[in-house]
């Protein structure tokens, strides 16, 4: 079954990488095509570049910095795109690194398995999860059957998800695993806020990890949540967008989780740290920067 396991597996897969790599650094790899006008932000590819070349010496310039890699799905929708996907997933894999596929799985039932599913036979070890449809617990089933493990959203750093995490859910059917001091009576039903109730929710169905956004001075994320989904989320992955072009602070993290448990992505920053026309020497040389910076938290 090779990584391709279960929740656990997926797990002790990243450990084991983070050990031989010394690494907790997870690349991004979602480059914006030159048609989406991000070019002159730095953010996107040069008109003419072939997109499979620069993804696949993306990846190898990076890959002895790093333990994982990460291709966000919603920058690989042209034709062609997913056997694109599959080359640099069987890249990183012979270069020694895990791979998340960040598609953010958001639907029910058998359309869920159907994404699920693919990811599994794309080559992915694990996958992410928007579980707002409130059906984690199934998906976590879906993941076991397919053999692929599963990241679920719970602290996003948008500033419209403060609003999100701080909605009361009605926990009636299920106070179990819950902290008595969380738990607030709304017309005489149990509830807690949001983002708790994910938190438990990924331990109780034993996800293979949670994401949480890299708090930053600019964005609404506290050090007290980032404790709290700590509290009911201790030794499972933390995938942690956010700390490169965002700027997010991932020592906030370690505070609360064990530094190798800490999946530190870095998308824009690694693939265009000099802009559109980065070479991959200069993707690798940043890529060692952020290897070292990271290997400096305690």
């Amino acid at each position: 079954m090779g990584w391709r396991g279960y929740m656990k597996e997926f797990k002790e897969a990243w450990l084991s990488t983070v050990d031989k790599k010394g690494s907790i650094l997870c690349a991004g790899v979602d480059p914006a095509d030159y048609v989406m006008g991000r070019t002159e932000k730095g953010e996107g590819l040069p008109a003419g570049v072939d997109k499979e070349e620069w993804a696949l010496k993306y990846v190898e310039a990076v890959a002895p910095y790093a333990a994982g890699i990460k291709p966000n799905m919603r920058y690989w929708g042209r034709r062609g795109d997913l056997g694109i996907v599959e080359k640099i997933i069987e890249c990183a894999h012979n270069k020694g690194l895990v791979v998340i596929q960040d598609s953010k799985e958001p639907d029910i039932g058998s359309t869920n398995d159907a994404g699920i599913f693919y990811g599994a036979v794309r080559g992915a070890d694990a996958l992410t999860l928007s579980p707002f449809p409130g059906n984690m617990e199934e998906a976590a089933k879906q993941g076991i059957d397919r053999g692929i493990g599963l990241i679920s959203m719970c602290l996003m750093s948008n500033p419209e998800y403060k609003r999100e995490k701080n909605m009361w859910v009605d926990i009636s059917k299920d106070t179990k695993g819950y902290f008595s001091e969380d738990i607030k009576e709304i017309e005489g039903a149990p509830h807690v806020r949001r983002y708790i109730q994910l938190a438990r929710d990924a331990a109780m169905f034993g996800l293979a990890g949670v994401l949480i956004g890299a708090p930053s001075a600019k964005n609404h994320l506290k050090d007290e949540e980032v404790k709290n989904v700590g509290r009911y989320y201790p030794n499972g992955l933390v995938l942690v967008p956010g700390i490169g072009a965002q700027r997010g602070e991932v020592s906030v993290l370690t505070k609360f989780f064990d530094i190798k448990h800490i999946i530190a992505n870095v998308g824009r920053a690694l693939m265009f740290p000099n802009g559109a026309y980065s070479t991959p020497q200069e993707q690798a040389e940043t890529a060692k920067q952020y290897m070292e910076m990271l290997r400096g938290l305690k």
